[in-house]
Formats: C-alpha cells, sequence, structure tokens
C-alpha cells in the first residue's frame, strides 16, 4: 500500500466522485436543502460514470434494470418525476451509507487490539466460539445495524491472516464468518433499532412493535440453536486431533485489547446517540456522521501508539483509505444504490390490489401467506435486489392492501424474516457485499456453499413457527 502523496490515485476523479457522495449526502438528511439532494444524486452518477471500468455482469445488469424501470416509470406512472427522486433517494442514501460505515473497517484492519480479540476469538473451542459470535452480533446489532459487520469482519479476517499456516485456520474462519452473518442476520428480526422494522413501521398500519420484539427474539433464539447444532454436525470429523496435528494452545484472555476495542465500541455508540438526540434523526443517519468521527479518533490512537507526529501520521492514513480503500467499495455500493432504485421504483409500479385479487389473497391459511411472504423476500432477494429493499418492497404492497390474511404485526414479522433469510442466501445483501469484500470469498460461497443448508433447516423451523403463531389458522 502506498502513501497518499505517492498514490497516483489520490485525486483521482473516482475518489473525488466518492468523497463527494461522502459529504453531500448527510447535509442532505440533516439539513434538508433542494442543492444538497441534487448535488448528491450528480455525485453519485459521477460515482457511476468513474467506476465502469470495475463493473462486473451483476453490475451491468442491475443498472439495464434501473433503467428498465425508469422508462416503465416514465410511461405508466401519474407522477414519473416525484417518484423517480423518491427512489434516486433511496439510491444515494445506500451508497453513502456503505462508504461512511466502511470506514470504521479501515480502523479495524491496522488495531492491534482488533488482531489480540480476533487471535483470541479464532483459537476458542468451536462450539463456544460460534455462540459467543452469534450472540455478540445480535447484541451489537442493536446499537449498530450494519456497522456491526464493520467492525466484527475485520477481527475474522486479522485472526485468519495471522494464525498458523495449516488445515485448521481456514475451516475455522469459515466457521466465525458464518456465525458472525447468522448473528446479523437473526438480528433484524427483534433489534429495536434495526432498519426493517422502523422502515415497515411507518408502511403497515396496526403493528404492535413489542409484540413484534418478543417474537422475532424467540425466533432468533431457536436460530442459534439451529445454526449451532448444524456448525457441529458439519464439522464434528474436522479437529485437530482428527487432523494429526497438536491442538492449539489458547492466548492469554486480551485484557487490555478487548478494553480498548470495547471503548471504540461506546465511542460509536454515544457518538450515534448524540447525533440521534441533537438533530432527531433515526439510526441509520446518525451512524453515517459518527463513523467518520470515530475513525479520526481511532486512528490518533493508533499513530500515537506507533510515534511520530500525530497530525502527518493521520494525514497519511486518511490518505492511503481514500486512494485504495474507498476505491475497492466502488461497484459494492453501486450495487446497493441499484436495489435501492428498483425496490422504490417497483412497488411504485406493481398493481397491488389487483394481484392480490388474482390470486385469492383472502382465502390463504395466514401462517401460508407468512411462509410465502417470507419466501417470496428471499426470492426476488437472489435477482439482484437488496433484502433491504426487498423488505420495503414488500411493505409498501401489502401496507396499501385493506386486508391481509394475518394481523399487521405477524405479517410485518414475515417481511424482516424474509430480509434474515436472504442475509444467509443472497449474495446481494449488504451483510454479504461486506463479509465478501472484507473476507475476499465471493458472496456465492458465503451463502449458497457455506450457508445453504442452515437456510434450509431455518426455512422448515419457520413454517413450524408460523403454524403454531397463527393457531394452525
Amino acid at each position: 500500500m502506498h502513501d497518499a502523496g505517492q498514490s497516483g490515485q489520490r485525486w483521482s476523479p473516482l475518489v473525488i466522485a466518492l468523497l463527494a457522495v461522502m459529504l453531500i449526502e448527510p447535509l442532505y438528511l440533516f439539513w434538508g436543502s433542494d442543492w444538497a439532494r441534487w448535488a448528491a444524486h450528480l455525485a453519485m452518477g459521477a460515482v457511476l460514470l468513474t467506476s465502469w471500468r470495475r463493473f462486473g455482469l451483476r453490475e451491468v445488469y442491475l443498472l439495464s434494470l434501473c433503467a428498465v424501470l425508469a422508462v416503465l416509470l416514465w410511461h405508466y406512472d401519474p407522477a414519473p418525476g416525484a417518484t423517480a427522486r423518491i427512489a434516486l433517494d433511496q439510491a444515494v442514501f445506500l451508497m453513502a451509507f456503505l462508504f461512511l460505515i466502511s470506514l470504521i473497517q479501515e480502523g479495524a484492519m491496522t488495531s492491534r487490539s482488533v488482531e489480540q480479540v480476533g487471535l483470541y476469538l479464532s483459537q476458542q473451542p468451536g462450539g463456544r466460539r460460534y455462540t459467543g459470535l452469534y450472540i455478540g452480533t445480535n447484541l451489537m446489532g442493536v446499537v449498530f445495524n450494519l456497522g456491526t459487520m464493520s467492525l466484527l469482519a475485520p477481527l475474522i479476517r486479522r485472526a485468519e491472516l495471522s494464525g498458523p499456516d495449516n488445515a485448521l485456520t481456514p475451516v475455522r474462519a469459515r466457521r466465525q464468518y458464518c456465525a458472525v452473518l447468522r448473528g446479523f442476520a437473526w438480528s433484524v428480526v427483534w433489534s429495536p433499532t434495526a432498519i426493517s422494522p422502523l422502515v415497515l413501521l411507518t408502511l403497515i398500519d396496526g403493528i404492535e412493535r413489542w409484540r413484534w420484539i418478543a417474537l422475532g427474539l424467540l425466533l432468533s433464539a431457536v436460530m442459534l440453536l439451529v445454526g449451532w447444532a448444524e456448525d457441529r454436525w458439519r464439522w464434528r470429523r474436522i479437529s485437530a486431533a482428527a487432523l494429526g496435528l497438536a491442538p492449539q494452545v489458547p492466548p492469554p484472555f486480551p485484557a487490555q485489547g478487548l478494553q480498548r476495542f470495547t471503548v471504540v465500541c461506546i465511542a460509536l455508540a454515544s457518538l450515534t446517540g448524540l447525533v440521534m438526540a441533537v438533530s432527531g434523526r433515526g439510526v441509520p443517519a446518525s451512524l453515517i456522521v459518527a463513523c467518520p468521527l470515530v475513525l479520526i479518533g481511532w486512528l490518533v490512537v493508533q499513530v500515537r501508539r506507533d510515534g511520530g507526529p500525530v497530525i502527518d501520521g493521520v494525514q497519511r492514513r486518511l490518505g492511503r483509505i481514500a486512494t485504495d480503500g474507498l476505491p475497492r467499495s466502488a461497484t459494492a455500493g453501486v450495487v446497493l444504490a441499484c436495489a435501492g432504485f428498483v425496490g422504490q421504483a417497483g412497488a411504485a409500479l406493481l398493481p397491488a390490489q389487483e394481484i392480490a385479487d388474482w390470486i385469492g389473497l383472502d382465502e390463504i391459511p395466514a401462517w401460508l401467506f407468512m411462509l410465502g411472504t417470507t419466501l417470496g423476500v428471499t426470492l426476488l432477494s437472489q435477482f439482484g435486489l437488496s433484502p433491504i429493499m426487498m423488505s420495503v418492497f414488500f411493505g409498501a404492497v401489502l401496507g396499501s392492501l385493506p386486508s391481509l390474511p394475518a394481523d399487521p404485526t405477524l405479517t410485518a414479522l414475515a417481511v424482516a424474516t424474509g430480509w434474515a433469510v436472504s442475509t444467509t442466501f443472497s449474495p446481494f445483501a449488504s451483510g454479504v457485499i461486506f463479509l465478501s469484500r472484507v473476507s475476499g470469498h465471493s458472496g456465492a460461497k458465503l451463502t449458497y456453499l457455506w450457508n445453504g443448508p442452515f437456510t434450509a433447516l431455518s426455512v422448515l423451523v419457520l413454517a413450524g413457527s408460523y403454524w403454531l403463531m397463527t393457531g394452525g389458522a
């Protein structure tokens, strides 16, 4: 990695466009001026124009789908301009959200405390390690939402790179990636600060939030047992003894490293809460303001630890992040932006009531309707559509109908559960995109190959759970 001053990419058009999105979108979110809104849209367009050389089939497909939906809006929507602006707002927000919360990851990748904690976690017994990571991710998700992945995934990556060169190291890393991804996925169904509930509360009337949290927390606990059992069964024959390797001796408990990492978590939580209290904005918007502030503070501590001038050292580190780290996230930002546009535009175009009448929605048993909703979110998420936007899409569609087979709370829970299932089974899920970027493993490998059996078991368990929740109706 080169110094920012030596990097030919320092002031490249792509870097400037990425920084523009990260600076302008928060201005629009907190001040709401029209010029900031249009400037954010233009900055997002600049990212598309300057990153096209990095596009693969996925990005080309999603951009083509956006173009098709834009044409359909123009021809069939009664207010195409207003609808398109709302869809663009969602797209640029998701792009900026990705770039800004990724900043925490950049600080974690160069932290000795992160390395110490990661090594300690990676060398614990498998069952204990899985449970700790799953529960930890669930709890951290209450505060950090999607930012949880930016904090925990680098822990695993650093441990993977620093671990011994034997057959167990990649297995341990894989099991940890799965535990974190599953814990993040199932925090969505109960967390009081998760994006899905906050959005669905505005789209579906009559939701009992505390009942939703209780049912979601129960489902998350059940999925912990399912995932733990699947993990233990899958790797039952893979151990140091079975491979003829000497057992690893866990390192001493990293009390200081854990303390410093906890300080980072508290700082991020505190700053996010402070921004929420002062501005009245929600967790996602407040989080993207807190992340760069926490990064700067974290870098100051790291530079002081290494010695040398603090200001110059922090500037060099920020330069490296801008020229090397951010461009690597460009295509992931494009994917989320496209998913945001597609979700909003698709919901505006769909004739929801006509489709409900055609399939006889009111005659479907409540448990089967819930299962179908969960599977519908999961299925559409396979076509390059983010589970986040599928939740918004289904919430908008179902919320527009006069009646549903299940009550509003169970309907919203089914949508959120579809988001959870999609997160472990869709390469386009936000958490998977983050994890893929950090781990170096493809989204398809993380979902279909590594989490496919767990997802199948989850669906079977959900079918029974829905039947019990609705009394078989």
